[in-house]
């Protein structure tokens, strides 16, 4: 705990703090520009909210759009420190009023991000080069604790290293998934016909696996930090071209940075030559209980996010087929899911049985990620619970009738189409509900393993 207390360059911080304003700048108005924002939250009429979490909803109409802009400015002021504290603040809040107001879109970076922006509320990033030292000289320093360094460092480490555990998978390993998107990107220009290739193929399923493993590892060790950030860098490069995520990993690149020393990063970015020997015995412009707590803080954060991502090894089935554990645990480019569902709406009191199809009431985000997630077909027959009492109907009994492909493989029911899903609550944990992944027929690496034992 001690050690996490002592003083370091305080460059890192406000490196990452001018980056990580740039790239959410970006983030905000690219989102609106490429019209992601309103077709996401805009155009549906229903959202798809985290269960526990139903009062968070998108605001009406333009409202989204209007809140991207202006985290692209909260992002601009993070950027040159007006205001830092506030503006973070007020930037953490709103990313995730935004990330958890809409599940259908889940993705593991804007996950990260809200916990990044979250972080950076709790660091002096702004005590140097920014605009609320040139109002307030006094908050300017040479040092910060280093614990506020190694929050950043243990996090990347533990997103690299779970994304490598979840890839110890039979699919995986069959190259499974990532031959069905690779077969997509045959009409890519130039590299197009080059990466459905099975040499290709095999290259980036074993090299994302110990990628994923050991660039962490690698990054930490001084020896071999600088081939493991050039390769990190040929790595998200490599993502952004094929699979186009976004921002993430440029993100990323900018946070790889935070490996070197700040030494490293004084000299390479602001042209400062500094020394640990000099800053070893500076100043910490803060109260030692405030340096403990921080300390502590990093402590507990680090152990929840190294506990929390293992939750599926302890929830019986599949974590790919149920989706039980899958979110905010790094399992990344693991499934493809193909699939599709309707409702039988049956009134008890008539025998009435009523089909309902999906197409009439989502959009196509929507559509293509509901037959996937057992939790939002139970949310949307929840939906049709209260829209046929609307209706009419006082008890509308509600059955899923559904068919997913997981990579590639026979399609199969995810949910049981004799039970009454508006009868339900729903349970975290294990459901009864949802079928376990097929055994059989067509499902080889089950019976490879099952003949093995």
């Amino acid at each position: 705990m001690q050690q996490l207390i002592k003083p370091i360059g305080i460059y890192p911080l406000v490196y990452f703090r001018i980056l990580f304003g740039l790239l959410m700048f970006c983030e905000g108005i690219g989102a609106v520009l490429i019209n992601w924002v309103q077709e996401h939250y805009v155009e549906p009429t229903i959202h798809f909210n985290y269960i526990g979490l139903e009062w968070i909803r998108p605001l009406a109409g333009n409202g989204m759009v209007y809140l991207y802009l202006f985290m692209a400015l909260l992002g601009f002021l993070i950027m040159v420190g007006w205001r830092y504290k506030l503006t973070s603040f007020l930037f953490f809040l709103l990313f995730g009023y935004s990330f958890f107001s809409e599940k259908t879109h889940y993705l593991n970076h804007h996950y990260l991000i809200w916990l990044i922006s979250g972080l950076m509320v709790t660091l002096p990033a702004h005590r140097k080069y920014s605009l609320d030292v040139r109002r307030l000289p006094e908050l300017e320093t040479e040092v910060a604790p280093q614990w506020t360094l190694w929050l950043f460092r243990a996090q990347l480490v533990l997103v690299y290293f779970y994304a490598g555990v979840a890839k110890l998978q039979p699919d995986w390993l069959a190259a499974k998934s990532m031959s069905i998107w690779m077969s997509a990107k045959t009409h890519f220009y130039v590299i197009g016909p080059y990466l459905n290739t099975p040499t290709m193929i095999q290259l980036v399923v074993w090299g994302g696996l110990f990628f994923d493993f050991l660039i962490g590892f690698a990054l930490l060790w001084p020896r071999t930090r600088m081939v493991a950030f050039w390769v990190a860098f040929a790595f998200h490069i490599f993502n952004s071209a094929v699979f186009h995520v976004g921002v993430f990993p440029y993100f990323m690149i900018a946070a790889n940075v935070l490996f070197f020393s700040p030494e490293q990063i004084a000299r390479w970015f602001f042209r400062k030559r500094t020394s640990p020997e000099l800053l070893q015995h500076a100043p910490l412009k803060q109260p030692r209980w405030q340096l403990r707590l921080g300390a502590q803080f990093c402590v507990l954060y680090l152990s929840f996010q190294l506990l929390f991502p293992l939750r599926h090894f302890f929830i019986p089935g599949d974590v790919n087929w149920t989706e039980e554990g899958h979110r905010f645990s790094w399992r990344m480019m693991l499934r493809t899911k193909r699939g599709h569902v309707y409702y039988q709406v049956k009134d008890p009191a008539t025998e009435q049985v009523l089909y309902v199809s999906p197409n009439d009431y989502l959009v196509r985000e929507q559509l293509k990620e509901l037959p996937k997630h057992p939790d939002m077909i139970w949310q949307f027959a929840q939906f049709l619970k209260l829209e046929f009492q609307k209706k009419g109907i006082a008890n509308p009994e509600v059955y899923a009738i559904s068919r997913l492909s997981l990579n590639g493989y026979p399609a199969h029911p995810i949910v049981d189409p004799t039970v009454d899903l508006a009868a339900i609550p729903y349970t975290w944990g294990a459901k009864s509900w949802v079928t376990p992944r097929p055994e059989a027929d067509g499902w080889p690496w089950v019976k490879q393993i099952i003949s093995e034992k």
